[in-house]
């Protein structure tokens, strides 16, 4: 409980620190939490990348930086406590963070005592990341998926907070990713909703915001129950994206208050959170960097007809860059035609299935693929699809529609343009460019659309307190109810068991680990797996794997593909030794001091795991350091 408190502490107060240097004391105290978050984050991984240190001395030197420079810079002049609106805010956020965040931050506890991942199995991979860069471990051992190889290029940002307790709390990367990671993300999530839609409409369009962020139902529950498209599911599966959504929308909202104060500090904070989305969450980056640009454009004080030109321009140089791109990689491919197979045709059950599919094979793609454009927007928004035009239509009868409202049809456009040129990736995942950078889209649509009509509903004479005790119980209690409905959809609901015994395997491996340790697993799959014995290992240890994942390191370029494939054939010889002593020997010379076998079976050399160091259930491990190895 210090160690956490500490650190929400140094996260609180950098993000104040930043408003009090941007002149900023007036906007909504939420936003300090998603400022502090972004720039603990930042400055703890670029310490750690630029020093080679633990996330944890990172953080202790960032602390130490925050603190000096609290003290150092006071104004007395600026804005002292906390309105009673904003404490209340800041509540509400916290509660819905408990409320979403519950079941999956018991879901580390439940694999160790149970045997039983009761969240996303993606969760095994982002927690070895975490320990990639916490843990003393996997210090020095670089890609821990790929022992002794770089890190592959990836938005590392999120993970630092995590990580930078890795060391403090001596945990493995499997908890900090479920009861750390993706709690602080939605936290900022629920503070960046509440920001927007409060420097928008006042308290009341904050609180409707958070609202229409956390409690109505996403479109995958109704409608067209087109799961790839829940914005709920995909921010706690990859929460990166919260943390990169929150970001977005104080952005947005320092925009905005830079179009009526004209201080260009805020627009300098909001132009640093767009640019940091590319070390945070890459699919939101390249959404919102373009969406941002627009926004700046439109509220430029320029004649109409040069920002016209402008807009035309940056428009032909985005076709320009996707001419360029696919004349540089003539084996590229669109993802289009995939993406859409996936999306419509693959997510059964829908209440539109096969209608793609027969527009395709009926009439062609100049048919299907604006259907299948257009037919995400629904998917994707529901019900907020038909309110924000009647937000719009309401704000415009209240009063003249700011040059940021196109914030909101910018998002659309630059979606649909993304959408149609995007790539496929070199693992083959055509959701990859094209579906993961919807939630910006549903988090901007709903928060504009719940500030516009909160703000219409305040002027008439409806004020924030009379709104939220009028509307209050009867929302929560039938949005609790539908939401239970949402929370539990039986296509996501999914379960992961652990090969019997592998928890405490990799506890038996943790509590023995010494300096150096490289870990490797039998059996490995080369098709396309979210996770594996050796991803599994990693999660639960803290320690790096020889190879894990074949299939994701064979896609890297250059040397680490190169060493990748070697070490997998290397893996076959071990597996293929006929004793144990030479089979333990060969993983000697190879540097790994665990081997982890997950079947019913010992392996060939050893059948009878007589050789093995610690055993349970179907899981042995071996160790190739006599002085650990069992009598």
């Amino acid at each position: 409980m210090a160690t956490i408190t500490v650190l929400v502490y140094v996260v609180l107060l950098a993000g104040f620190l930043i408003l009090r240097i941007a002149n900023a004391g007036d906007m909504p105290a939420p936003m300090a939490w998603v400022l502090g978050v972004f720039a603990s984050s930042i400055a703890v991984y670029a310490l750690v990348a630029w020093f080679g240190i633990l996330a944890a001395t990172a953080f202790a030197i960032w602390a130490a930086l925050v603190v000096t420079g609290a003290l150092a810079i006071h104004d007395p002049a600026q804005k002292q406590g906390l309105q009673v609106s904003e404490v209340v805010a800041l509540a509400l956020c916290a509660l819905a963070t408990l409320y979403w965040c519950w079941d999956i931050a018991g879901a580390s506890q439940s694999y160790m005592q149970q045997e039983v991942l009761t969240t996303w199995t993606d969760q095994f991979a982002h927690a070895g990341v975490i320990s990639q860069f916490g843990d003393p471990r996997a210090a020095g051992h670089g890609a821990i998926e790929l022992a002794g190889m770089p890190r592959p290029p990836y938005h590392y940002g999120s993970y630092m907070l995590p990580a930078a307790l890795a060391w403090p709390l001596d945990l493995p990367g499997l908890p900090l990713a479920t009861a750390v990671w993706v709690p602080i993300g939605f936290l900022a999530l629920c503070a960046g909703a509440y920001t927007l839609g409060s420097v928008l409409a006042g308290p009341a369009g904050g609180f409707a915001a958070l609202g229409a962020l956390t409690l109505v139902p996403d479109a995958a529950s109704y409608g067209l129950y087109n799961r790839l498209f829940g914005f709920y599911w995909y921010v706690l599966a990859g929460p990166s994206a919260s943390y990169a959504v929150a970001m977005c929308l104080v952005a947005f909202a320092c925009l905005h208050r830079w179009h009526a104060t004209r201080d260009a500090r805020l627009l300098a904070i909001s132009a640093i959170l767009v640019l940091g989305l590319a070390v945070m969450r890459v699919h939101i980056f390249l959404l919102a960097l373009p969406t941002w640009a627009t926004a700046v454009v439109v509220c430029l004080r320029l004649p109409r007809e040069r920002k016209l030109a402008v807009l035309a321009g940056g428009c032909a140089m985005f076709a320009l860059f996707v001419f360029g791109f696919y004349r540089y990689f003539p084996d590229g491919m669109r993802a289009l035609d995939h993406f859409f197979d996936v999306a419509h045709n693959q997510q059964e059950p829908t209440t539109y299935t096969g209608i793609y599919a027969h527009l395709l094979a009926r009439y062609g793609p100049g048919l299907a693929f604006p259907y299948g454009v257009l037919i995400v927007f629904p998917a994707g928004l529901g019900v907020f699809l038909l309110f924000y035009p009647l937000a719009l239509f309401a704000q415009q009868c209240e009063r003249r529609l700011q040059a940021t409202d196109w914030i909101v049809p910018a998002v659309a456009a630059w979606y649909v343009l993304l959408m149609v040129t995007a790539p496929i990736p070199g693992h083959g995942d055509s959701t990859e460019w094209t579906q993961r950078p919807f939630v910006l889209l549903y988090a901007v649509v709903a928060v504009w659309t719940a500030a516009g009509l909160a703000r219409w509903v305040e002027s008439r004479q409806w004020s924030a307190r009379r709104m939220l005790w009028s509307l209050g119980a009867g929302a929560v209690l039938a949005v609790a109810l539908a939401l239970n409905y949402t929370v539990h959809d039986y296509r996501w609901s999914i379960t992961t068991r652990a090969a019997h015994g592998l928890p405490a395997t990799a506890a038996f491996i943790r509590e023995h680990w010494q300096p150096g340790d490289v870990l490797a697993a039998q059996g490995m799959k080369l098709g396309v797996v979210v996770t594996d014995t050796a991803v599994e290992s990693v999660a639960s240890t803290g320690i790096p794997a020889y190879l894990a994942r074949p299939y994701v390191q064979f896609a890297r370029e250059g040397r680490p593909g190169e060493v990748a494939r070697e070490r997998y054939g290397a893996l076959i010889d071990v597996a293929a030794e006929t004793t144990a002593a030479a089979a333990l020997a060969r993983l000697r010379r190879l540097g790994v001091q665990w081997y982890v076998i997950a079947a019913p079976e010992g392996p060939g050399w050893d059948p009878e795991r007589r050789a093995a160091t610690f055993s349970e259930g179907t899981v042995a491990v071996y160790s190739t350091n006599p002085a650990r190895a069992a009598p």
